[in-house]
């Protein structure tokens, strides 16, 4: 019994959130990302680094499935965008305007559908991200531009520096990345974080407990959009134009494959899957316009060799080996 009780709480410490070093040390070395990188991919992966980390929120850690994300994060880039190009909108307004118009939708779609398990759930969300794609590609082209995308945006600066050069916007990027870093590890740090990890592990045993499971849930994909926007918004201010795609249900299947890719319901996941990702496509796209197939059968690669996503099956690993250590 009693060694029962050292594993069980050796399982709980090797499970539990990271340390702050891990924040801190992850900020670190994004510090000098530029040198290996190149800037502008730098800042994608970044950008899309935020997007995962609601995403996975969702997925990994309270294992609601969307295949709709575009929606938020297609919501929050046209927000911003209509913001700065028609209202003339500071920088803080312009992002605050691409966070909120996607966390309305999210109480929306919540409301409508948020009693939905599974594939249900999924399926719905899609029809509302498609529903939005075509909205703006036909009945709201006269905003939206269609399929030209949202042009002719200003580009943004910041206590006077200007974020249409790729330096300072990566570090500007960066500073947002690390503010939500902590936030992320806040979050599953507190009671509502292993409310998350016990509606994935078993909802009805989480009820029988006296939670609303309902609305965690609920909470989970407002939490979810909010990050899908502020990286929505952030892409605007990158790319100086919205395209249509990022409301394209492509983008939705993509940022699934990041995230699986890194390893779902792990902290850093979003990060290594949006890195690996984004550098092979970079890399690969450089040397044949076929590089969808060459990554697609990379990415079978490496799921076969890290079933648990490139993080997950690592953590696996490492927990193993602490295991094997602490029983000698």
């Amino acid at each position: 019994m009693v060694n029962d009780n050292t594993n069980t709480t050796k399982l709980q410490e090797l499970h539990a959130p990271p340390k702050p070093v891990v924040v801190y040390g992850t900020i670190f070395v994004l510090l000098f990302l530029p040198l290996v990188l190149s800037t502008p991919l730098a800042t994608e992966i970044l950008i899309w680094a935020i997007f995962g980390m609601g995403f996975n929120l969702l997925l990994g850690y309270t294992g609601v499935l969307s295949f709709g994300h575009a929606a938020y994060f297609g919501l929050g880039a046209y927000s911003s965008g209509l913001a700065f190009r028609y209202l003339d909108a500071s920088l803080p307004v312009g992002i605050a305007a691409g966070v909120l118009a996607p966390m309305l939708l999210a109480c929306f779609i919540g409301a409508l559908a948020i009693r939905k398990r599974g594939v249900y759930f999924a399926m719905i969300s899609l029809a509302f991200a498609q529903m939005l794609y075509f909205l703006a590609l036909s009945p709201l082209k006269h905003i939206t531009r269609g399929e030209d995308g949202l042009t002719h945006i200003p580009a943004m600066a910041i206590f006077s520096f200007s974020l249409g050069k790729p330096l300072p916007l990566y570090y500007f990027v960066l500073v947002v990345t690390g503010v939500m870093l902590f936030v992320t590890w806040r979050i599953l740090q507190s009671p509502f974080g292993k409310l998350l990890q016990a509606f994935r592990e078993n909802e009805e045993r989480a009820k029988a407990c006296g939670y609303n499971t309902t609305m965690v849930k609920f909470w989970s994909l407002v939490i979810s959009a909010f990050y899908a926007g502020l990286a929505g918004s952030l892409n605007t201010v990158y790319l100086g134009y919205v395209p249509l795609t990022t409301l394209f249900w492509l983008t939705s299947g993509t940022m699934v494959m990041m995230t699986i890719l890194g390893g779902k319901g792990t902290f850093l996941g979003p990060l290594v899957g949006v890195g690996v990702f984004l550098f092979l496509q970079n890399t690969i796209s450089l040397i044949t316009p076929r590089w969808e197939l060459f990554v697609g059968a990379i990415f079978v690669a490496i799921i076969l060799l890290f079933p648990g996503g490139i993080m997950g099956t690592l953590e696996e690993k490492m927990m193993a080996y602490r295991m094997k250590r602490a029983s000698k």
